[in-house]
């Protein structure tokens, strides 16, 4: 879909910003450039729109050369998101996700009609397309921002650093909607983010960059963080990069262990519905942090172990209802069995914590 071919930028002062980049971001995935600040990462991708015009080489989107065709047209097929939203603050919501399907020639009624049903896919609820921006939360104005982008169906999605403006709470509740938003639509998807976590989280493919927009790396999120090309990629991605890959596997095969009995001296209390109440030792009574096996994954059944009073995460099923116990390090073995299952000698739970240690919020 979008291909660089030995494209560069060298500014008029004789700055490279971009040299000699050769690039393919496949049709239907989300590629995820990421590196550290002035390493060409929005240069690059604002390329592909003609907001920056290459100094060397091509950009090419479906095989057509970006410089042969007039800016204004690329742009309207092409969706852009960016900080803070870049909202029009005199121009309610939904005249602001309509503004590309009018430049297009859509009639008001079709445009509205559209914009209306994209602000119910992005998770507003309806009485916020009569608002203006400046009465939105952070968060709710890049969802308006990613509706707007996608407001005339185009195939390609440009997304730089849309997320970095909000608390981190919002920023993850914007990516699983990203997700969501892309498992429906499989858009041609070019992100940009200095957050590693953010780019393994969301991408298919993650370009790590030097210097220059030269490529470090170009993996999958599981072989970028399992096996850095060298030293300088692995000092990028931080020690704690084994943790980040438990973002990445399914809690769908940790080994669960029976709900009844005592463990470690704390009993799981259920409540008249069989969902997890609370942890119980004696008159004390502490949170039980729960996962859902079939949704979530292993980091956060470790998250929801490492609370647990007991060093045991509560499994729960659809209904809420609990359907296992798992120990921390029934999770690690999950990660590290081939084929993401856990064996069969799945360790038992791990040794309790000292009395008052790691009492937890459920989830």
């Amino acid at each position: 879909m979008i291909r660089f071919e030995g494209a560069g930028k060298r500014h008029p002062d004789g700055t490279v910003a971009v040299e000699e980049l050769d690039l393919d971001v496949p049709e239907g995935r989300i590629t995820v450039l990421v590196g550290p600040s002035g390493c060409g990462k929005t240069t690059i991708l604002r390329m592909v729109n003609r907001m920056v015009e290459p100094t060397a080489g091509r950009v090419l989107l479906d095989g057509q050369d970006v410089a042969g065709l007039k800016a204004t047209t690329l742009r309207r097929g092409i969706g852009y998101v960016i900080q803070q939203a870049g909202l029009f603050p005199h121009r309610r919501v939904l005249d602001n996700v309509a503004t590309v399907p009018h430049l297009l020639g859509w009639d008001r009624k079709r445009a509205r009609a559209r914009a209306a049903e994209l602000l119910e896919l992005v998770g507003l609820a309806p009485e916020t397309a009569k608002r203006y921006p400046s009465q939105l939360s952070g968060g709710q104005q890049q969802r308006v921002g990613v509706a707007r982008a996608l407001a005339a169906d185009p195939p390609v999605l440009l997304m730089d650093e849309p997320f970095s403006a909000v608390d981190p709470l919002v920023r993850a509740g914007l990516q699983e909607e990203l997700l969501r938003l892309q498992s429906e639509l499989n858009k041609t998807v070019l992100f940009v983010t200095h957050d590693i976590e953010e780019a393994v989280r969301l991408g298919d493919r993650v370009v790590v960059l030097r210097e220059h927009g030269r490529i470090a790396q170009l993996a999958d999120p599981h072989t970028l963080l399992t096996a850095p090309a060298d030293e300088r990629v692995a000092a990028f991605l931080g020690r704690d990069r084994g943790l980040r890959g438990l973002g990445l596997r399914p809690a769908a095969d940790v080994a669960l262990l029976p709900a009844d009995g005592v463990h470690h001296g704390w009993r799981l209390e259920p409540d008249a519905d069989g969902r997890p109440a609370a942890w119980v030792r004696g008159p004390e009574r502490r949170d039980a942090p729960s996962f859902a096996p079939a949704v979530d994954s292993l980091r956060a059944a470790l998250d929801a172990a490492v609370l647990s009073p007991a060093g045991l995460a509560v499994a729960v099923g659809a209904d809420g209802r609990t359907t296992g116990l798992a120990s921390r390090a029934a999770v690690l073995a999950a990660l590290g069995a081939e084929g993401g299952g856990a064996p069969a000698d799945a360790p038992q739970p791990d040794a309790p914590q000292p009395d008052g240690a790691g009492a937890g919020r459920g989830r």
